[in-house]
């Protein structure tokens, strides 16, 4: 992700913010759940340099999917960013993922990043097609707003909101700086957002520390974590997220959709290793080990 890289990581203050206190009240509402539930994944699952790390050595191309989805529990599917796929496409990804994965969308830059794209009646029939064909591994989608996305553009975004049929879970992602205020999300749009159960993406990327929030708007919430080739910032801020996981255990999220990038996602699965293994002993819960140790144990 090149959105807030880096070169010089010395003058980064890498503290979370406060919780919203509207998510606070929101999920106090909610009462109590089964606990949290933690999906992970990546950006993609074509990665030669994942070979003898995830994938077993001569594993081909057309099967990369399926020891992805043995490995990691969701996808930050970036590929329908950049076309709508068929049903006959998303039918030939699902046909190779266990029960319970997941797939997340990221919004088709025709519908995001183009002038009107919001609004496009056709488009968006397309767009929902392709949602439908998921079936029970559809995630919720993520519609990433453009840097130039202001405030003063609402009106396109609530009219894309009032459209998107409330069977397909969806989430947001803000980049303009108006439309947060003091490590949150507008008030008002974060309480717009619960009444209709839709949630909000956070991103974790040094460049940009204001487009990191503390908001909650939905029962599930997508963190994206932007790490720097495993330097030692990226172990310490894995630490205390995994600290932050257990708070929004206790306060009653119900779905994390955790997705970690790192340069050319190389070393992704290293920090995902890293990642479960606090996660296993902050929290309680019981990720299984890293597919080296699987294939140790005969479980591969």
């Amino acid at each position: 992700m090149k959105f807030g890289k880096l070169q010089d990581l010395r003058s980064v203050d890498w503290s979370l913010p406060e919780a919203d206190p509207t998510a606070l009240t929101f999920l106090a509402g909610r009462g109590g759940g089964d606990g949290l539930r933690i999906f992970f994944g990546a950006p993609a699952w074509g990665h030669p340099a994942w070979l003898g790390k995830i994938y077993p050595p001569g594993t081909k191309r057309a099967d990369y999917l399926a020891h992805y989805a043995r490995y990691f529990t969701c996808i930050e599917l970036n590929t329908t960013h950049y076309r709508i796929p068929s049903v006959e496409q998303v039918g030939k990804w699902v046909a190779q993922v266990p029960s319970g994965f997941l797939f997340c969308p990221k919004i088709f830059q025709g519908l995001s990043h183009t002038r009107g794209g919001l609004v496009d009646q056709g488009l968006l029939q397309s767009w929902f097609a392709a949602l439908a064909a998921f079936g029970g591994h559809l995630g919720p989608s993520f519609l990433q707003l453009p840097p130039h996305f202001d405030y003063g553009l609402k009106a396109e975004l609530f009219a894309f909101l009032r459209s998107w049929p409330a069977e397909f879970p969806l989430a947001l992602e803000f980049r303009h700086p108006s439309w947060f205020a003091g490590g949150r999300i507008l008030p008002a749009l974060t309480q717009y957002l619960q009444s209709r159960g839709i949630g909000l993406v956070i991103t974790d990327v040094a460049g940009r520390r204001d487009v990191l929030h503390g908001s909650i708007s939905a029962d599930f919430s997508l963190l994206r974590f932007v790490g720097n080739e495993l330097h030692p910032t990226d172990f310490e801020r894995a630490r205390v997220w995994s600290e932050r996981f257990v708070r929004w255990e206790e306060l009653g999220l119900r779905r994390l959709f955790l997705f970690i990038h790192e340069p050319d996602d190389v070393s992704v699965p290293e920090m995902t290793d890293f990642f479960l293994r606090e996660l296993n002993a902050r929290g309680g819960w019981s990720f299984p080990p890293p597919p080296k140790m699987r294939e140790q144990l005969g479980l591969f």
